[in-house]
């Protein structure tokens, strides 16, 4: 393995390792907390959603225009760091909400400029190799902790590790490649991210990928609670078995260049949200509880096949000086816009539903169906001149 991927591979490992470990702990963590019901905690889930939606624009604004992105890495992962080790003291919500959202402004931007540093020194049809060590991060750092918890039991030191991890991250960063801001960097790149919705693939792409990100964050935010509650998994075993859609994400990723150069955007794309969908059915069924455990490995088919693949769309499509602009606001609306909504809306579902499992999932099920169909009617991707990505435009 080259110097480069290895630096590359490994910065994918730790930036991803961070949100895999605070993702599924972080549920358990509140629902033992007194006062804290499943409404407040999908608000507080909501904060990288919120911090989505503001923070990645600035984040692309200076990566493009004035700040190496691998300087802007260390100093916001450091920052982070010192954030969740104030956390780890508070128990009420508005203490814990807010720290929250400070530590996602400063992680949320982190995940675009990790991908432009990678589309500006890696091919974009190779993307996905790279990309594949970020799975593997949350795999390692998910199976670690349950180990932890089996020996010390207790869910709350998650921000221990995640605060020791971002370090690790923060400090790592001072040796990724050199990516200065464009030369020619455009002052008008914010704006211009948002004229990419005249391409029609990539306004239709945007639109369900808001949609399909709603999902995503219903899971998130349902997944905690159903697993320890509905299949009465132990907490130990709740963060290590959501890592099986990790482990089939990053077989997915070692598969999707054959698959995109087969299949194209649209139908790679199509087939990452019909995934989503089954496993929400799946869910929704909720027996044999084999059959439930197993369609977690669904999550790893739509999120390689449609979640990444919609990133390096956005890169195939955006002029040279808007690339980290562009990524950003496809993060916004994803990360952002979509999974703010699904914070709003998973917890006072879970809650009015008193937790009827089939009801709550066939909701998420239903909505995926749906969006797959509009998106295989409506995304007509046309070859662009010169892409990166040109062996799988084709739809």
């Amino acid at each position: 393995m080259s110097s480069l991927r290895l630096r590359l591979s490994l910065m994918m490992f730790l930036q991803y390792a961070i949100w895999g470990i605070w993702v599924p702990n972080l549920g358990v963590y509140l629902n033992n907390l007194e006062g804290f019901t499943l409404t407040k905690t999908s608000f507080v889930y909501m904060t990288m959603p919120i911090a989505s939606i503001i923070a990645p624009f600035i984040g692309g604004q200076i990566a493009d225009r004035y700040f190496a992105a691998q300087r802007f890495l260390a100093v916001s992962h450091i920052l982070g760091g010192i954030v969740l080790l104030l956390i780890a003291r508070f128990t009420g919500f508005v203490e814990v909400f807010v720290g929250m959202l400070i530590f996602n402004m400063l992680y949320a931007p982190t995940i675009a400029v990790t991908n432009s540093i990678v589309f500006q020194h890696w091919p974009n049809d190779q993307f996905s190799r790279i990309r594949v060590w970020g799975s593997v991060g949350w795999i390692v750092i998910g199976w670690v902790f349950g180990l932890y918890l089996e020996m010390v039991g207790k869910v709350g030191h998650w921000f221990y590790i995640a605060a020791g991890t971002s370090f690790a991250m923060g400090a790592f960063s001072w040796a990724l490649p050199h990516t200065p801001p464009a030369k020619s960097a455009n002052p008008w790149a914010f704006v211009d991210a948002f004229a990419l919705l005249r391409n029609r693939a990539f306004a239709v792409m945007a639109v369900i990928s808001f949609f399909v990100a709603i999902e995503l964050q219903y899971y998130f935010v349902q997944q905690p609670v159903f697993f320890k509650e509905g299949l009465r998994l132990k907490e130990s075993w709740v963060g290590p078995v959501a890592t099986f859609g990790q482990i089939c994400e990053m077989v997915m990723m070692v598969v999707l260049p054959i698959v995109l150069a087969k299949a194209g955007f649209r139908w790679t794309m199509a087939i990452g949200i019909l995934a989503w969908g089954l496993r929400d059915l799946t869910f929704a069924i909720g027996q044999p509880r084999e059959l439930v455990l197993a369609a977690v490995t669904l999550h790893g088919v739509g999120f390689a096949f449609f979640f990444t693949v919609i990133f390096m769309f956005a890169d195939a499509v955006a002029p040279k000086d808007i690339k980290s602009s562009a990524q950003s606001f496809l993060a916004s609306v994803t990360i952002g816009l979509g999974m703010l909504v699904g914070s709003l809306v998973a917890g006072p579902i879970a809650d009015a539903l008193q937790k009827d499992w089939p009801r709550v999932f066939i909701i998420p099920a239903l909505l995926c169906f749906a969006a797959c169909l509009v998106f295989v009617l409506g995304f007509r991707p046309e070859v662009q001149k010169g892409a990166e990505a040109a062996p799988a435009a084709s739809a």
